[in-house]
């Protein structure tokens, strides 16, 4: 008898705050690499300035999507029909290789998909049955790109922005404040499902150990209690932060099987702390 791979899919999804350092990092992947724009937030202008020998190389590719512009009276097609179209594509025999595919970001599919729905209402406010169909389409693609991940054994990373929600706790006994994705919370849920790794970016005021303020780009990697993050691939009890994360640096500590966190100083007064939390 034949045995299958415990690997089926590797999707990475990277959660934070605008200029938290997201986009930076995804550019650090295996190249080639293919830059998918939705939403035009600027992402492909960094990725150009601090990887630009890689796209002069054609190492990094870039592709951007948004919903057509309305051309007598209608929108033909939005960006998650593209992005479907794009797959399809990059399945044919001779299409383009790439090891990974970013796409930046996933709440932007779902923002435009959103728009397309209530144009097509005249601006009216959209029913229950309506986010359903925002649900299907969003969970269509993300179906899609998870088995291109198996076909193709290329990387997914996915990028969304991330808000705060009142939500039950696992136990659904309590309510607490949590940092979730910029999407519904059954869509968000469901993504991160099927996330092989999932990390939390943020830009933190921190302290040395001379008292002076110094501003560092941190990514939260394994368990947190206000947020759903964590790895697959590397056993963590407790969640650190870490400085400066890359591809590289994961990968040596999945081959360590531990972090090199950072000391992360805050002050010791609840106001001053509270100024000083991620974005």
């Amino acid at each position: 008898m034949e045995y299958d791979s415990f690997i089926t899919h590797d999707i990475h999804l990277f959660m934070g705050k605008p200029k938290s350092g997201k986009t930076l990092i995804a550019g650090s992947y295996p190249k080639p690499l293919l830059y998918v724009s939705v939403g035009s937030d600027g992402g492909g202008r960094v990725l150009n300035m601090m990887y630009h020998n890689d796209v002069v190389k054609g190492n990094i590719r870039v592709k951007n999507l948004a919903n057509d512009k309305i051309v007598g009276g209608k929108i033909q097609k939005t960006s998650i029909e593209k992005l479907a179209e794009l797959l399809s594509e990059l399945r044919k025999p001779g299409a383009d290789e790439f090891k990974t595919i970013v796409i930046d970001t996933v709440g932007a599919l779902q923002d435009d998909y959103k728009s397309y729905i209530e144009f097509t209402k005249g601006g009216r406010a959209l029913s229950t049955s309506e986010w359903g169909d925002i649900s299907k389409m969003m969970m269509n693609i993300k179906d899609n790109m998870k088995r291109f991940s198996e076909e193709k054994g290329v990387t997914f990373v996915w990028i969304t922005h991330t808000r705060e929600q009142e939500v039950y706790e696992t136990s659904g006994l309590n309510k607490e404040i949590r940092i979730v994705p910029d999407l519904t919370i059954n869509t968000g849920v469901k993504f991160m499902k099927d996330a092989s790794n999932i990390f939390y970016c943020c830009r933190k005021t921190c302290y040395n150990d001379l008292g002076e303020k110094t501003v560092k780009f941190l990514t939260f990697i394994g368990p947190h209690p206000l947020m759903d993050t964590g790895t697959r691939d590397i056993p963590l009890k407790v969640g650190e932060f870490v400085e400066d994360f890359t591809y590289e640096k994961f990968q040596k500590f999945v081959e360590s099987g531990k972090l090199e966190a950072e000391t992360v100083l805050t002050p010791d007064t609840e106001d001053e702390e509270n100024q000083n939390i991620e974005e």
